[in-house]
């Protein structure tokens, strides 16, 4: 059985690997998932901003983190670590 934090990590992963490819596509280093779109993708209830972490992805690592909208509702941000720095 995973943790709770483990499955945060593979959903967030999924996450990644559905937004990545359309979201970087302008060579930026990092891109944000709206609430709107995060919706029936994160079953965990109990997200906080203190949620975070790197993420290994054969593009590159990347650091993630969820930010709360002035609606209460979360999104999800990934920035890319550059050059060992992040």
């Amino acid at each position: 059985m995973r943790t709770r934090e483990q499955e945060l990590e593979y959903q967030v992963m999924d996450i990644f690997n559905e937004f990545y490819k359309e979201k970087l596509e302008q060579r930026t280093t990092c891109f944000a998932v709206t609430a709107t779109e995060l919706v029936g993708m994160i079953s965990i209830k109990d997200i906080s901003e203190n949620d975070r972490g790197i993420l290994q992805h054969d593009i590159g690592d990347f650091r993630w983190r969820f930010m709360k909208n002035k609606s209460d509702r979360y999104g999800l941000i990934f920035m890319k670590v550059q050059n060992g720095v992040g």
